[in-house]
């Protein structure tokens, strides 16, 4: 009895512990949410009030208009669902070969790869601001990179970035490593080329990996804000988080009309999250914890 109540005070403590941590994180969800259909009064309250004493739709209009979300989510779908597409062509393809091909140098490469991980992305700005900036026959450049703008405002220098993760190239290869070889021994020796194995056999069989890939791409894609605000100098091709800055002006910040703009980006991301929540478990428990 002793151990089976210890057991139960220890599951007690864990849920009292999660559930606070639960509240913890949902809170500042909830402000933005409620924020969102504050007037000027409530929002300036003090003490500050939880729930507004009138509730303002017309901040959502407001913040729909006054930045052109439309056109913003218009550009961040683009550069998103593009990013999630290559993100996991590329990944898959890259992490293939380390998986399951003997070459010289595996190992060495794939260690150099995982250690520009350690590489923070705000290292690596002026150097792709460049290589975008002179890239060859795109904005007018010439085959030298010279004479034009390259890939700035464009689609293809917001897509830069976002084409390839060494992270997600580690995530399919665990993955694939997983994967039974007799299955792969079988289809060669029918006469499978490995090409057709992977295009039909790996790749179908390889979902909870390419929905936690998906995930990851769409948010470090969809979230981004120093990349686009970098290359875009053009406001066609703001995206959604470039244009959320704009309401912190020199006169002071929007706030209500902001955490308005806020939810209706966040909304998105919530919905692939309850949708691919599952691949993500998964994902990281078959792909992540193989050595």
């Amino acid at each position: 009895m002793g151990g089976r109540d210890s057991s139960l005070a220890t599951r007690s403590i864990v849920y009292v512990l999660l559930g606070l941590a639960a509240v913890i994180m949902v809170m500042p969800f909830l402000w933005m949410l409620s924020t969102s259909v504050k007037t000027d009064a409530d929002l300036f309250a003090v003490p500050p009030r939880w729930l507004p004493t009138e509730i303002e739709l017309s901040n959502y209009a407001d913040a729909f208009t006054s930045i052109n979300m439309g056109r913003l989510y218009v550009t961040t779908t683009i550069v998103t669902v593009a990013s999630v597409v290559l993100q996991i062509l590329f990944g898959a393809m890259a992490g293939y070969p380390f998986a399951r091909l003997n070459f010289p140098g595996r190992t060495v490469i794939f260690t150099a790869l995982l250690i520009t991980m350690m590489v923070p992305f705000e290292v690596l700005v002026l150097p792709t601001f460049l290589l975008a900036r002179a890239f060859p026959l795109a904005g007018g450049n010439d085959l030298t990179g010279d004479g034009g703008t390259g890939l700035l405002n464009s689609y293809g220098g917001l897509l830069l970035p976002h084409m390839l993760a060494v992270f997600n190239v580690f995530l399919f290869r665990q993955f694939f490593q997983g994967f039974p070889k007799d299955l792969e021994d079988a289809a060669l020796l029918d006469g499978s080329s490995r090409a057709r194995f992977f295009w039909t056999i790996l790749m179908p069989n390889s979902k909870p990996v390419i929905g936690t890939v998906a995930l990851f791409s769409f948010l470090w894609s969809w979230n981004d804000f120093l990349w686009p605000l970098v290359v875009a100098r053009d406001r066609n091709y703001w995206t959604l988080q470039v244009g959320l800055a704009s309401f912190n002006q020199e006169s002071g910040t929007q706030w209500t009309e902001l955490m308005a703009a806020s939810v209706i980006a966040t909304v998105p991301v919530l919905l692939l999250f309850l949708v691919f929540q599952r691949f993500l478990i998964q994902g990281v428990a078959t792909s992540g914890l193989k050595g």
